[in-house]
């Protein structure tokens, strides 16, 4: 039996797993399709994903729907059409829990940098490179006009440095990277590895770029 999800928090992942029947994965897939679809045209919506089963680890689908806010994540939650959806894969799904997960306005960024692997989060090495992008030239620019205009002890300009260096980053860079990346971070279908490694290229060429840069500018 499906169920229909529990009333969601302000800014919300839906995570649903349910059990569905191994000869008709298909249909659940083009199920799947359909609402995705549809939840692109619904007030609020930020993304969905769909995690498939995996054989000899775990026997269940876990759908992903995020919201940007409570009021219209309850609107889908209680419309008739979800009722309806959720009424057509009936008959080949069992087993159905929901969980609403409360998330920031920037999702896996709402404490800057998330190591956690999850819902919500983006693979680690993919948070890795996006982190030290945003981190490096922040670093160094910091870093160098502390060093200019105040006469400090290396242990305290170390500490500021990497305090408004995180401050910057966490507040400012990562949130706006994650909405320039969100399509490569948290996609919403498993990407080709030729556009992942693609992706990673290109930003690890932005970092080299920047390390290339400061060796000219500050050679000393």
């Amino acid at each position: 039996m499906s169920s229909t999800p529990v009333a969601a928090t302000p800014g919300v992942a839906l995570v649903t797993t349910r059990r569905v029947d191994p000869n008709r994965v298909a249909d659940y897939q083009q199920w799947s399709e359909r609402v995705q679809r549809r939840l692109t045209q619904v007030p609020g919506f930020v993304s969905a994903e769909q995690l498939p089963a995996v054989p000899g680890q775990q026997d269940f689908w876990t759908q992903i729907v995020r919201f940007s806010n409570k009021d219209d994540s309850l609107r889908w939650v209680r419309s008739p059409e979800l009722a309806a959806l959720l009424r057509e894969i009936e008959p080949y799904t069992r087993n159905a829990e929901v969980s609403a997960v409360r998330i920031g306005d920037n999702d896996w960024l709402n404490f800057g940098l998330s190591t956690k692997a999850g819902p919500g989060a983006p693979p680690k090495w993919k948070q890795l490179i996006a982190g030290v992008m945003a981190l490096y030239p922040t670093v160094i620019v910091i870093h160098h006009l502390l060093d200019r205009f105040l006469d400090l002890p290396f242990a305290l300009s170390v500490l500021l440095t990497n305090a408004v260096a995180m401050a910057l980053v966490m507040m400012v860079f990562l949130p706006q990277l994650s909405r320039v990346l969100h399509g490569w971070l948290l996609p919403s279908a498993p990407l080709p590895a030729s556009r992942n490694i693609g992706v990673a290229a290109l930003l690890l060429g932005v970092i080299g770029g920047c390390l290339a840069l400061f060796l000219v500018l500050f050679p000393g």
